[in-house]
């Protein structure tokens, strides 16, 4: 029998786009958000003991409900210096958001800057980073 290995998927393979507002809308990525790009997909759950009622002396069975889903983007690397104060402009405000994977998936939905970082050190290029959380439940889809 022949190994079987792992299909990987590439960093470079999953692209974060930004909406521009338009109806029908235009996602476009910014080379910055794709230097480094982060997708995470966490759910928070809510425990609770149940007890066994044929012999209590025997420890309790957990039981969990998930309570909420959440999701965030994160993405960080050079910035063209005409895109600097269109990110800083955006903090704090809701915008529309794709991160897709060709042929595998896409989240898209509404989300809120919450953090932009702009730093460098002499002699070297600086580097931007950008947090964006959900504002809205996103359509995750099988992507095209």
């Amino acid at each position: 029998m022949s190994d079987v290995f792992v299909s990987v998927v590439s960093g470079e393979e999953i692209l974060v786009q930004i909406g521009d507002g338009a109806d029908p809308e235009v996602f476009t990525h910014d080379c910055m958000i794709n230097g480094s790009r982060g997708f995470n997909r966490t759910a928070t759950t809510t425990d609770q003991q149940i007890p066994n009622c044929t012999d209590p002396s025997k420890p309790p069975k957990t039981m969990r409900r998930v309570d909420s889903t959440d999701t965030t983007i994160s993405g960080e690397g050079l910035l063209h210096s005409t895109s600097t104060l269109a990110w800083l402009n955006r903090v704090g405000q809701t915008i529309n958001c794709r991160v897709r994977k060709a042929g595998a998936f896409q989240v898209e939905g509404p989300y809120i800057l919450t953090e932009f970082s702009l730093t460098g050190n002499a002699r070297e290029y600086a580097t931007a980073s950008i947090t964006l959380v959900q504002a809205d439940e996103p359509t995750i889809t099988a992507g095209s």
